[in-house]
C-alpha cells in the first residue's frame, strides 16, 4: 500500500479519484492516520467526494470548477491518481 504523504509533490497540483464513497472513506481514513487535515478537520469528518486535492501542506481540500477543469487538462503539472490504486498489495 502506498501512503497518501508520498503523493505530495509542490511543482504539481495532485488529485485522487475516488470510484466510490467507501473508497473515499478509506482515503480518509487512511489520510488521518497519517496526519493529514480537512479544512482544520479530521478528514474522516467530511462527507465523500468523487475527487479530492491533496496539497503540500499535508492538507485536503474539495476540488470546485477550476481543479476539475485542472485535473481533465492533462498538463504537466498536474498529477491524477485512482483512489484504489493507494490500496493495491
Amino acid at each position: 500500500m502506498k501512503t497518501i504523504e508520498t503523493l505530495i509533490n509542490a511543482n504539481k497540483k495532485v488529485y485522487v479519484r475516488m470510484s466510490s464513497d467507501e473508497i473515499c472513506r478509506r482515503f480518509y481514513a487512511q489520510a488521518e492516520h497519517e496526519g493529514f487535515t480537512f479544512g482544520g478537520k479530521k478528514p474522516t469528518e467530511k462527507h465523500p467526494s468523487d475527487l479530492i486535492a491533496v496539497l503540500p501542506d499535508k492538507a485536503l481540500c474539495y476540488v470546485g470548477t477550476f481543479g476539475r477543469i485542472a485535473s481533465q487538462s492533462g498538463a504537466e503539472n498536474v498529477v491524477v491518481v485512482d483512489g484504489e490504486e493507494l490500496f493495491e498489495p
